[in-house]
């Protein structure tokens, strides 16, 4: 059988959820596909789990190595991609039966590199901003850019191969710099404006640990930044790009616990550029006021340390009745919900 589609998927560890994965792909009304599961040293059942499968659907390949993270299990895959295109999906997410078929078909007749689609995590205001039309231009492209995860995209396997775009391994919130690059590099981008990937909020996944995530994203968008400046891109993505690193480096400021700030703050003021000094002093730019009081703390003294503080304060207490309601009761809610 042809091989349109390879759909990879990196296993660390995820026994309880892999069933589900498993079965959204098998499940595609599109048959020319083959799933290559990477097993990153799974020390469950999860290797057990991936064998049952394959003894079952011929379209199953299994790849065994020891354990080296997302990145590594994805890129020990790419020697491996047989079909024209590639879709990656990550084990503790699902996948609508449809998604292989709609995205092959909207690529085949763009004839688009990358095909985007959309997955329930989106917020109704970032789908609204993303029309079915081809992104060609970088104005249109700028909307794409807020979602940095390589699993909401069909890749055509010869953009993907024929520009390395390998995932930055030892670090989390590799996605960010392929998606960059991915986004930056493509004469033409598709949509298909249907959420056709289901993400779960895995508490026990990598990207939900905040002192790594934090730790990881100064480096991630260190590298993001030696790419747009090395490929000739930084000019013309230059306040996008900030915009989102100032926006991420303060966000996961404020989940760090007080021991990993010191160290997180004296990263992040070892990275600031000129550029980044100028963006958020201009009251033009789009940055929050709390923001731009976080780096002026950063490279200030004890005046502006007390108005970040102050303003750091009155957010938290502001945002205090919607973290309870997130707490106990969206949080218990959508974990009632994702149970098996």
């Amino acid at each position: 059988m042809d091989c349109h589609i390879s759909i990879v998927i990196p296993v660390y560890n995820m026994e309880r959820y892999l069933r589900q994965c498993l079965d959204s792909c098998l499940a595609q009304t599109m048959r020319e596909i083959r799933i290559i599961c990477v097993d990153d040293g799974s020390t469950d059942n999860s290797r057990v789990i991936l064998q049952e499968y394959a003894d079952r659907d011929s379209r199953i390949e299994i790849i065994d190595k020891p354990n080296g993270g997302t990145s590594s299990a994805r890129n020990a895959a790419y020697a491996h991609i047989r079909g024209k295109y590639t879709l990656f999906v990550d084990s503790d997410d699902w996948i609508e039966q449809d998604l292989c078929e709609k995205t092959y078909q909207k690529s085949e007749a763009t004839d688009a590199p990358i095909t985007v689609f959309f997955y329930q995590r989106w917020k109704e205001r970032t789908i609204r901003s993303i029309t079915p039309d081809d992104k060609t231009t970088v104005e249109e492209k700028l909307p794409l850019l807020d979602s940095p995860t390589a699993c909401n995209k069909l890749w055509r396997t010869d953009f993907l191969l024929g520009n390395k775009l390998y995932f930055p391994e030892g670090l989390i919130l590799e996605d960010n710099l392929v998606h960059w690059q991915a986004v930056t590099l493509a004469n033409k981008i598709s949509v298909v404006p249907e959420r056709l990937y289901h993400h779960r909020r895995n508490p026990g996944s990598i990207t939900q640990t905040k002192g790594k995530r934090a730790i990881h994203v100064v480096p991630i968008f260190n590298k993001i930044l030696e790419y747009l400046l090395e490929s000739g891109y930084y000019a013309a993505y230059r306040d996008k790009f900030i915009s989102k690193k100032l926006t991420a480096w303060y966000c996961d400021y404020r989940y760090l616990p007080a021991s990993l700030k010191p160290e997180y703050v004296a990263m992040i003021r070892d990275s600031l550029t000129a550029d980044d000094r100028e963006f958020y002093r201009d009251p033009k730019k789009p940055c929050k006021t709390v923001a731009r009081l976080f780096y002026a703390m950063i490279e200030g003294g004890r005046a502006e340390a007390l108005k970040f503080q102050i303003a750091f304060t009155m957010e938290r207490i502001m945002r205090m009745p919607g973290l309870l309601c997130k707490q106990w009761i969206v949080k218990p809610m959508r974990k009632w919900l994702e149970e098996p």
